[in-house]
C-alpha cells in the first residue's frame, strides 16, 4: 500500500473515565456489555473507547494523524444548567487525556453552545494542546446569528481555533421512520446552522473565523442559490449582508463525508477545492468506509491537497500531529 499521508479531521473518541462514570450512573449514563449507554445511544468501548483503534484506522488509511472529538450523544444539552460546567470539563479533560500519549492524535474541545456564556468561558481556557473546537446544532431557542455569540466567535478567531459544526440530533417526530432523523435530519441541522451564520453576517463580521461544516455541509451547498434569492427579493427578516449567500459558501470549510462524487464536485465548485478537508466520521456506520473513499475520483493533485495542505491552512502547523509531513 502506498502511504498517501494527510489528516482525517473528523473522527470521534470517548473521554477517558467515561466507563467509570457510566458504571457509577453519573449524568444518567449506564455501562452495558462493551458499551456506554447514554441518551438513548450505545457508544462502543472497543472502537471509540480505544485510541489505539483509531491509530490502527489511521495506519490502514495511510494517514499521518487524525483530529478527534467526543461523539454527539455526549453533548448533553438535556442536562441541567447546574450540571453542565462540571460535565463539560470532565468530557474535555478526559478527551485530552485519551490523546495525550499519542502524538498522531489531536483533540477538539467540546463547547456547550446552547449556553453561550459557558461556551465562552470554556473557549477562554483552551491552550495550544487543542486542535480546535466542536459545537452542536441543538442550541434550544438560540441562533448562531445571535449577538450573544459574538464574543465567542471573536475569541476563537483570535486564538486560531477552527470550529467543527456537528449535528446533535433531529427531534422532528416525522423523521422517526426509515432512520430519517440521521439521513435527512442531520444534513438539515447542519444547513440550519450555516444559514444562521450567513444571515447573521458572520462571514463579514468574523472573516478570520474558520468554520468547518460536517458531512459536506449537509444541504448547505444546494441551498445557497435559494438563500441568495431570498436576499435579492428582500424576504421578511433578511437584512443587508456584508457578504451575500452566493459568496458566503467560500467562507466555510467542509469535510468530504458525502458518499457521492457529484456532491463532492459541487462542493469543490461552491466552497472551493482549497476548502475541502478529509474526513471519515470514524467509527460511525454512516461515515466513510475509509478516509480517502469519497475523494478517489478526483485528480491526484487535488486528492493530495485535500489530504494535507488544506488541513495545514485551517489548523496551522503547530496544531497538526507532530512529525507529520
Amino acid at each position: 500500500m502506498i502511504r498517501a499521508g494527510g489528516w482525517d479531521i473528523h473522527t470521534h473518541l470517548l473521554p477517558y473515565g467515561l466507563a467509570d462514570m457510566a458504571r457509577d450512573g453519573l449524568y444518567g449514563m449506564s455501562l452495558g456489555d462493551g458499551h456506554v449507554a447514554v441518551h438513548g445511544f450505545k457508544l462502543s468501548l472497543a472502537s471509540m473507547g480505544r485510541p489505539e483503534a483509531l491509530l490502527e484506522r489511521i495506519d490502514g488509511d495511510g494517514l499521518d494523524g487524525a483530529v478527534a472529538a467526543i461523539p454527539p450523544p455526549l453533548f448533553r444539552a438535556d442536562l441541567s444548567a447546574g450540571e453542565r460546567p462540571a460535565y463539560v470539563q470532565r468530557m474535555n479533560d478526559g478527551l485530552l487525556e485519551a490523546v495525550s500519549a499519542h502524538a498522531r492524535l489531536r483533540a477538539m474541545a467540546y463547547l456547550p453552545t446552547d449556553m453561550p456564556g459557558l461556551a465562552l468561558k470554556v473557549a477562554e481556557t483552551l491552550d495550544e494542546r487543542w486542535a480546535g473546537v466542536i459545537v452542536g446544532t441543538d442550541i434550544g431557542t438560540h441562533s448562531y446569528a445571535d449577538p450573544d455569540y459574538h464574543r465567542l466567535w471573536k475569541t476563537l478567531s483570535e486564538r486560531g481555533l477552527p470550529v467543527l459544526v456537528h449535528p446533535s440530533e433531529s427531534k422532528d417526530p416525522r423523521l422517526s421512520a426509515f432512520y430519517l432523523s440521521n439521513l435527512l435530519g442531520n444534513p438539515m441541522e447542519t444547513a440550519l446552522a450555516a444559514a444562521q451564520m450567513i444571515f447573521g453576517d458572520l462571514p463579514s463580521r468574523f472573516p478570520r473565523l474558520r468554520v468547518i461544516l460536517s458531512h459536506g455541509g449537509g444541504a448547505t451547498a444546494s441551498l445557497l442559490g435559494r438563500w441568495q434569492r431570498g436576499l435579492e427579493t428582500q424576504r421578511p427578516g433578511i437584512k443587508p449582508l456584508g457578504i451575500p449567500p452566493k459568496d458566503a459558501g467560500s467562507w466555510f470549510y467542509v469535510d468530504t463525508i458525502v458518499h457521492s462524487p457529484a456532491m463532492l464536485n459541487l462542493l469543490a465548485e461552491t466552497m472551493g477545492s482549497d476548502h475541502l478537508l478529509l474526513g471519515s466520521d470514524w467509527p460511525f456506520p454512516m461515515g466513510a468506509p475509509d478516509a480517502g473513499h469519497d475523494i478517489r475520483h478526483l485528480a491526484a493533485e487535488l486528492q493530495k491537497q485535500i489530504r494535507g495542505p488544506n488541513a495545514l491552512s485551517v489548523f496551522g502547523a503547530g496544531r497538526l500531529p507532530p512529525g507529520a509531513a
